[in-house]
């Protein structure tokens, strides 16, 4: 029987490949680096070439892009294309499944950035995500960089419980730390972040700056020569190592 015209016909469930596609690619966005989101573009663009109506992986390809999009931004390069791309993914995935939380939430981390930022649907957005899914850690990370990046938060720490290894949110908690001067615990959550994985340069970046702020600048600045050479031609790095080069150096002890 053919479906009414107003009505349409249930889109197959995504395939197994499909889904294995969207998890490989949704694991490396979570690397939270540069070489994470070039490895989850074209992973995520696949599940939906093999399954066109399957919503998580264009939250997933909207989260991706947001998140690269503000990695290139504080190196200096325009993101705007990349905004864009997250949000028009984000509505994709919104009208596809208006009832799975992580549509909202990748609603919430697309208007984050860019021309169409919008923070107060961005917290409305995920406030609906959380009341769909009050334990999951990704969305109460979100909500807590949408409500104001408070450490002590309740919602964070309850993320971290659940998930000790949101390398992402270790390394905003800890570049917050820096803002603040409690240097030590800023450096307690960047190492966390870097066990996590080891070569995100954002977090050695903020691990940097941080022993910077503590006084000991030379260290900071052999970390960054080092990750320098790992990753070259990053403007980020690059830009800490002049900084941390164009110090005065501490007179000789007596």
């Amino acid at each position: 029987m053919n479906p009414t015209p107003d009505k349409q016909a249930p889109a197959p469930p995504p395939s197994e490949a499909a889904r294995e596609l969207v998890r490989r690619g949704r694991a490396a966005m979570r690397l939270f680096d540069i070489e994470g989101y070039e490895q989850a573009v074209p992973l995520l663009r696949e599940a939906i070439e093999q399954a066109p109506d399957h919503a998580p992986a264009y939250a997933a390809l909207a989260e991706t892009y947001s998140y690269w999009g503000f990695r290139r931004e504080i190196a200096g390069f325009d993101s705007q294309h990349l905004y864009d791309m997250a949000l028009e993914n984000a509505n994709v995935a919104l009208t596809l499944a208006p009832d799975l939380a992580e549509c909202h939430r990748a609603m919430a981390v697309a208007l984050r950035r860019g021309t169409a930022s919008d923070p107060q649907r961005r917290k409305a957005e995920v406030t609906t995500a959380l009341d769909l899914a009050p334990d999951d850690p990704e969305t109460l990370w979100e909500h807590w960089r949408a409500f104001g990046y408070e450490p002590d938060d309740p919602g964070l720490r309850r993320a971290l419980e659940l998930e000790p290894g949101l390398c992402g949110a270790h390394i905003d908690l800890g570049a917050v730390y820096c803002e603040r001067g409690e240097i030590e615990a800023a450096v307690r959550e960047l190492t966390k972040a870097l066990q996590i994985n080891p070569r995100n340069s954002l977090a050695y970046y903020d691990l940097a700056m941080s022993l910077d702020r503590k006084g000991h600048s030379a260290v900071a600045l052999d970390i960054l020569k080092r990750i320098a050479k790992m990753h070259p031609g990053d403007p980020l790095i690059e830009t800490g190592v002049e900084f941390l080069e164009a110090k005065p150096c501490p007179a000789p002890r007596p």
